[in-house]
C-alpha cells in the first residue's frame, strides 16, 4: 500500500473515532452530526490534542459542507500559522475576509504572522486594531518584552475584566511583576492561574519561582512537589536557592 493510500485509510479511521468521541452512542441527529459546525468543533478538538493533520481535514470538510464558512479558513489559518506556514496562513485569512469574517479574528492572526516574521511594530497595530482578548494579552508580552512592564501590566488587568478565567493572564501578569520584584503580588496573581482548571505543572512552576524569590523555600518545594520527586525535585529547590543566593550578594542599585 502506498504512502498517499495508507494516509487516506487512517484518516478515515480518524475521523470515526473523532466522530464517536465527540458524539458518543447518541446526541445529535445525522444531520447535526455532519454539519460544517460539527467538523470544526471535531477539528478544534484534534488541533488541541496535537493532530494538526486530523484538524485540517475536518476544516476542509466542513468548507465542503459550507463554502462561506469563514471559522473553517479561519481555523486553517491557525494550523498553519502552528506549523510556520505563514504565506498558506495568510491566504485562508484572505479568503476568509472576503466572505466577512469578524475583524477582530483576523487581525489578530495577522497579527500573529506579524510577530512571527519579526515585525513587531506591525503585529502591535493589529493586536490594536483586533481588540479581542487574546490580542490584548498578546500587547502585554510585547510590551514585557520591551520592558515596559506597567504598560503590560494594565493589558493584563484589562484581560482579566474582560474574561476573568482567562489563565494566560494571570501567569503572564506574576511573571511581569517578577520582573519588576514585586513578590507578594505576582504569588497573587500566579496563585490564581493555578486554581484554574487548565493549570499546569508550567502555571505550578512559575508559581513555586515566585515563592522561591520571595524568600519562601519551603513553599517554594511544596508547590514544586506537586510535579516533581526525588533528585528532580531537589534539583528544583537547589535552583531556587541558588537564585536567592545570587540575589542577595547583588551590587545594591
Amino acid at each position: 500500500m502506498s504512502n498517499k493510500s495508507l494516509f487516506k485509510v487512517v484518516s478515515k479511521v480518524v475521523s470515526a473515532v473523532s466522530l464517536i468521541v465527540l458524539f458518543g452512542c447518541s446526541g445529535p441527529s445525522s444531520e447535526e452530526r455532519y454539519s460544517a459546525p460539527a467538523m470544526i468543533r471535531i477539528a478544534q478538538k484534534a488541533r488541541k490534542t496535537g493532530n494538526p493533520e486530523a484538524a485540517i481535514s475536518f476544516y476542509n470538510r466542513a468548507i465542503q459542507l459550507d463554502s462561506d464558512s469563514s471559522d473553517a479558513y479561519l481555523g486553517l489559518a491557525e494550523i498553519y500559522i502552528d506549523t510556520n506556514l505563514l504565506d498558506a496562513a495568510l491566504e485562508y485569512i484572505k479568503k476568509a475576509e472576503n466572505i466577512g469574517c469578524p475583524i477582530s479574528r483576523s487581525a489578530y492572526l495577522r497579527a500573529k504572522i506579524a510577530l512571527l516574521s519579526g515585525d513587531t511594530k506591525k503585529a502591535e497595530e493589529l493586536f490594536l486594531k483586533s481588540g479581542s482578548v487574546d490580542a490584548t494579552n498578546a500587547l502585554g508580552a510585547i510590551y514585557d518584552e520591551r520592558e515596559e512592564h506597567k504598560k503590560a501590566q494594565a493589558m493584563y488587568k484589562k484581560v482579566i475584566s474582560m474574561d476573568p478565567n482567562y489563565i494566560d493572564a494571570y501567569n503572564n501578569m506574576g511573571l511581569s511583576l517578577l520582573l519588576c520584584e514585586k513578590y507578594r503580588e505576582a504569588i497573587f496573581y500566579l496563585e490564581n492561574a493555578c486554581s484554574l482548571p487548565e493549570a499546569n505543572v508550567t502555571y505550578r512552576s512559575n508559581l513555586a519561582l515566585a515563592y522561591g524569590m520571595a524568600g519562601n523555600v519551603a513553599k517554594a518545594r511544596e508547590v514544586y512537589a506537586q510535579d516533581f520527586e526525588g533528585d528532580e525535585l531537589e534539583e528544583k529547590v537547589a535552583y531556587i536557592e541558588d537564585l536567592i543566593a545570587s540575589k542577595q550578594h547583588r551590587p545594591s542599585k
